[in-house]
C-alpha cells in the first residue's frame, strides 16, 4: 500500500538531506585529499601579479609542493629587515635550467614562456636594486643547485621582491601552490 502522503514526504526530506550531506563530504575529502591537506586563503595587496592575479582578489593555496611545475604560480616565505612575507610569484625555473628574459618575456632553456606578463612603463627598465642592468632584457642565468627562480607576472619594479631583485630562492621557501581564486577562475 506504500507510505502515508506525510510519510513519503518525510522518507523524501531525509534521503535528500543525506543525499546533500554525502555530496558535500565527499566534495570536502575531494577538495582537501582525504582530509590530508587544507586549503589557506590569500589576498593580493598589490598589482604585481597582474594580469594573473588583481590587486584585492583572494585566492587558495595548498600547502603540498611536491609536483611543482615551470609556470605555477607559489607562494614563499620571503624574509628583510621589517619581517617574513608570504609572497606569491611565478615558478619560472628549478635548478639547473637556463633562464632569460627578452623585451619582457621569460626564455627557459632556449624555450620564450607563454605565462601572462605585462610591463607598464617601458621605460623603466633600470633599477637600482635589480641584480642585473635590465629589468626586461637580460640572462642567461643558470639557476643553482636547491634553488629555483620565481618571477612577478609585472615586469617592471612593481614585481619586487623577485629573483631579478633578491636573487635565487632556496626551494625549503617555497610554501604553498596557488591553483584559483576564491570566486573559481583557475590561475595558470
Amino acid at each position: 500500500m506504500g507510505l502515508p502522503t506525510a510519510g513519503r514526504k518525510s522518507h523524501f526530506l531525509k534521503v535528500t538531506t543525506w543525499t546533500v550531506a554525502a555530496v558535500l563530504a565527499a566534495a570536502l575529502m575531494w577538495i582537501t585529499r582525504l582530509g590530508t591537506r587544507w586549503p589557506s586563503v590569500y589576498y593580493m595587496t598589490g598589482s604585481s601579479m597582474e594580469p594573473t592575479v588583481r590587486a584585492t582578489e583572494y585566492f587558495l593555496a595548498w600547502s603540498a609542493t611536491a609536483r611543482l611545475s615551470r609556470g605555477d604560480l607559489v607562494i614563499f616565505r620571503y624574509r628583510d629587515e621589517d619581517g617574513v612575507f608570504h609572497v606569491l610569484r611565478r615558478l619560472a625555473a628549478f635548478a639547473g635550467d637556463t633562464v632569460s628574459m627578452r623585451a619582457g618575456r621569460a626564455v627557459v632553456n632556449g624555450v620564450p614562456q607563454q605565462w601572462a606578463f605585462r610591463i607598464i612603463e617601458p621605460e623603466a627598465w633600470r633599477s637600482v636594486i635589480a641584480r642585473g642592468e635590465n629589468l626586461y632584457d637580460w640572462g642567461p642565468w643558470i639557476v643553482p643547485v636547491d634553488s629555483v627562480m620565481l618571477l612577478a607576472d609585472t615586469r617592471d619594479i612593481i614585481g619586487w621582491p623577485d629573483s631579478r631583485f633578491i636573487g635565487y630562492v632556496s626551494h625549503n621557501d617555497i610554501l604553498a601552490r596557488v591553483t584559483r581564486t576564491l570566486a573559481g577562475r583557475r590561475l595558470r
